[in-house]
This record gives structure tokens, C-alpha cells and sequence, in this order.
């Protein structure tokens, strides 16, 4: 199958995309059951590292893409980070004031000294200087989840259960796009527990391929396989190595999809969006 025959980009399309680009494709290769030179592992990696470089550009150029908003309640004044934090742009209470950030040498010694409006970070969690635990609006920058594939374990009339390369984290894919691409649907994720099951539109059982689907502007999504089959070509196991049209194909591929989604006639320098490949 190719990518145009699915619903959406999604992460199981692109491994079989990538493997046809390295004229190593069969449906047992891309199912598991064949073993060849390229780990399904490794690819499916590759494919999260290069939708990491894509974000990093975006968020460099356009970070007001990824902004977002989150309204969160702490429990003896300590809140806990939303997981798909990026980068934490500002904090307010209920009223719409500010809390402010502060280093955790500066807190008051005790609660009850404490200011409302004082915040330190402490891990994955911020901790309100005076102990109160109300209602605080998070504004931050989202980050992007690592897409996965592969064949369900279960499923019900409103679930799918993940394969076990999927991550054990609750709430993980909330809101993420999954396509089960034997049935033939696409759904997005409401609930996602530690037990890899999913909470979905539509019913599923288990041996059925999905894929999920990146949160990148669609436009990108095609540039995702593209830089992940240049990494693969420059891995010890692969017999065979990008030539340097390929990656000056890419750079233009990536400049002209920024200049189309951005709407900008400019020129873009390489330079200025990519760093290091």
C-alpha cells in the first residue's frame, strides 16, 4: 500500500514508504515477521528524530504555532506540568493575574509568608510559594509525541489496545490522530491509559496495523520519511549511502514547504534554518 491510499500520513504508511526507498520492502518486513537489514525499530526512530528537526526549525521560525493553553489544579500547591510542555511561556490565576517565576532560593521560608503570585519549578512540577492549590491557567509551547506503529494487542467497541513498542505513559496520545489502517479508520485518541489501551470512535480488536499520525502542519508531514531515509542511508548497517543531491533536495524540499505554509516569497538561507543535519 502507499501513503495516498490511507487517510492520513501516518507512522505505519511511512515505514513502508522508507523501506521502499530502501529497496527493502515486503509486508513481512514491515509487519515484523521477516528480518532484514533495516530494524523496524530503528527506522521508527529515525522517523521521530527527523519529526524532532522539523519541529525544532518550526518552533525557531513560527513558535506562536505551537502555543497553547491549559488550566490545571494542584494539590497542596504543587502542580504538575503538562506532558507535552516545550516551553513555558506564562502563568495566570483565575482572575487573569499573573504568577510570576521564581528561583527556589528565593521562596519563603514558610507557606503562610508566601505570595500567591510566586511560582518555582521543582522537576516536572511547579510549586506555588504560599501552598494555596486553585486553578492556574498554563500558556505554554507544545511539544511534539513520538509517532508509533504496529499490530494492536486488543480493542473493544471504543478502544485499541497499543503494541508494546508504544509508550506506557497515561494520557501519552491524548489528542493524537491514530489510522488502523487494516479497517480502514481514523480516530482521534480521548483517553490513553499506562496499559497502552486508547480510547477511540470506532471499534477494534487485536492483529489490526495502525499508525499515528504526527502533529506537525500536514505539509510537513511527507519531509518526515524523506529525512529519515537520509539517516538510515548513513547507519553502519546500510549497505548503501545518500548521495549529496539527495540532501540538497531535501534542504529545497523544506525551504519551499516553509515558504508555502508560511505564505512568504522571501528567500530562506539554509543556513539560518539548518545548523547541523
Amino acid at each position: 500500500m502507499s501513503l495516498s491510499e490511507y487517510q492520513h500520513v501516518n507512522c505505519y504508511g511511512m515505514l513502508e514508504e522508507i523501506r521502499t526507498n530502501l529497496n527493502e520492502y515486503t509486508t513481512g518486513l514491515v509487519q515484523g515477521s521477516e528480518v532484514g537489514v533495516y530494524d523496524n525499530t530503528d527506522i521508527v526512530r529515525k522517523i521521530n528524530s527527523s519529526q524532532k528537526f522539523i519541529f525544532n526549525v518550526l518552533f525557531g521560525m513560527m513558535p506562536e504555532l505551537f502555543l497553547t493553553s491549559s488550566d490545571v489544579t494542584g494539590s497542596s500547591g504543587v502542580y504538575t506540568i503538562p506532558s507535552d510542555v516545550h516551553k513555558m511561556d506564562s502563568i495566570f490565576d483565575a482572575d487573569g493575574v499573573p504568577v510570576h517565576p521564581i528561583n527556589i532560593q528565593e521562596k519563603h521560608s514558610t507557606a503562610s509568608s508566601g505570595s500567591d503570585y510566586l511560582y518555582y519549578r521543582k522537576g516536572n512540577t511547579i510549586v506555588r510559594d504560599s501552598g494555596i492549590s486553585d486553578a492556574l491557567t498554563f500558556n505554554y509551547y507544545t511539544t511534539v509525541k513520538d509517532l508509533t506503529q504496529g499490530m494492536s494487542a486488543g480493542g473493544s467497541s471504543t478502544s485499541i489496545t497499543l503494541a508494546a513498542t508504544a509508550k506506557p505513559i497515561a494520557d501519552y496520545y491524548n489528542n493524537i490522530i491514530i489510522e488502523n489502517v487494516t479497517d480502514g479508520w481514523a480516530s482521534t485518541i480521548t483517553d490513553y491509559t499506562a496499559a497502552r489501551v486508547a480510547t477511540v470512535a470506532n471499534r477494534c480488536s487485536a492483529q489490526k496495523y495502525y499508525g499515528t499520525v504526527s502533529q506537525l502542519p500536514d505539509i510537513f508531514h511527507p519531509l518526515i520519511s524523506e529525512r529519515a531515509t537520509i539517516l538510515l542511508k548513513n547507519t553502519v548497517v546500510s549497505p548503501q549511502r545518500p548521495d549529496a543531491g539527495e540532501l540538497v533536495d531535501f534542504k529545497e524540499n523544506l525551504i519551499e514547504t516553509i515558504k508555502s505554509f508560511a505564505g512568504s516569497k522571501n528567500d530562506i538561507s539554509i543556513d539560518e534554518l539548518i545548523n547541523d543535519f
